[in-house]
This record gives C-alpha cells, structure tokens and sequence, in this order.
C-alpha cells in the first residue's frame, strides 16, 4: 500500500516496527476503554499485524497506521474493512491519548476517507461506536458523519452493555464538512510536537516478539469477545 501523506500526518499500513510502540500506548485503558479486547501480549499484536496484512491480500480490508510528524512509528490505527454491500465499508479508529486533541485525528481520518471515496470507491462509511464514547461521536460527527440509528448490544453470553451507535458518512457530506481549525492552526505543529515528545519517554526501548501468535480484531467490533 502507498503511503497517505496529510499536512500533519502520514497514513502507512501497519508493519512489524509498530507493534511495541503500540503495544505499549494501547496499554493505557482510557485508550481501549470503548473498543474490542486489544491484543494482550506482543506476540499477540505482531499476530494482528500478520492478519492486517492477511485481510489486505485477500481484498477484506486495510489497516493504516497514523504516523505523527516527528515519528516513524505508528500511535494509532484507522481501520476500514468491506460489508456485504459492495458500495459500503466499516471502519474504526483508536489513537494513543498523548494526541488527543492535536489535529492528528482529524488529519489522518480526511485522508483515510479521500482514499476510501476516490481510490477504493466507497459509497458510504458506517462506524458502530459504543454509546458511552463521546470523544468518538464527537470527531465523526466533525467529519460530516450522520447519526442513524442505535444499535443494541450484548456479549456472546447474552449479557446486555451499552448500545452502539451507527454512524454513516457519504462523500458529499465530508466535502462539505466545516474545516478543523487546529489542522492549518500556527501552533499544530508544536501541539503535536509536544504529544510526540511525550509519548516517546514512555517508549524507553524497543522490544521485538519472539513469536507470532494470531490474533484478528476489528477495532470497534466488540462483538469478538469480552
């Protein structure tokens, strides 16, 4: 897959080289608070990695890394994988919290749907997003995103938990989309630069896995398992 270059980030497909860096940001829980059980141990993210690539080769789906300027490691993920309609696609993010509210999110998501409207000719972006995440509803609805309906849910057992919302997104309503401030603000570049600096004193080394074990995961798909 060829790079995405945005004005603040660089969208790649996730490689072997992301899986400490995160690993380790996925460990903080206000990060995987509202999505499906991330892989639990190294080997098991490198596992995801393989799959990612798996899913890619046999047309299901695409796993971007969103890469900061500053880095050359990945701290979030942008997801998107096809539905049984061929016009339509889910998606879903998670990005380390050391980039909330930089502008990263929001540059990395444009060029994420640009690639999904104009390259891989998607009529329409569905996310099912728990109820409770309010960080999420909020930069959807930003990207031009329409709430249409709420989805009920439970785990495999039949335990109910908080209801999903759907979220679609269709090219004529992202184009019109009010433009994110923070993205062409003077100070993005230092608000970003600032997360940077912080999440690379948490990654005070590099750690590769001895193994590879599998492990698929769609990120807002809590239906895996609990």
């Amino acid at each position: 897959m060829p790079p995405l270059r945005g004005g603040l980030t660089t969208l790649r497909e996730i490689d072997a080289s992301d899986v400490y860096t995160l690993f380790t940001l996925f460990s903080d829980p206000a990060v995987t608070a509202y999505m499906a059980p991330p892989p639990p141990t190294i080997a098991k993210f490198a596992g995801f990695v393989v799959w990612s690539h798996q899913q890619r080769e046999q047309g299901h789906g695409l796993c971007f890394g969103i890469v900061p300027g500053g880095m050359t490691a990945a701290v979030g993920i942008l997801q998107v994988r096809g539905l049984n309609s061929t016009s339509s696609a889910e998606w879903g993010f998670v990005l380390s919290a050391h980039f909330w509210s930089t502008g990263v999110f929001g540059d990395a998501a444009d060029q994420l749907v640009k690639f999904a409207f104009t390259t891989m000719h998607i009529d329409r972006l569905e996310a099912r997003i728990a109820l409770r995440n309010q960080r999420a509803h909020a930069a959807v609805r930003k990207l031009g995103a329409r709430l249409e309906s709420t989805i009920p849910s439970s785990s495999e057992t039949g335990i109910p938990r908080d209801p999903e919302l759907l979220w679609t997104l269709r090219e004529e309503d992202w184009q019109r989309r009010p433009r994110d401030p923070r993205a062409s603000a003077p100070d993005a570049r230092q608000r970003i630069q600032t997360a940077v600096e912080a999440a690379q004193s948490e990654l005070r080394r590099t750690e590769s896995p001895e193994a590879v074990e599998p492990y698929p995961l769609f990120l807002f798909d809590r239906r895996r398992r609990e």
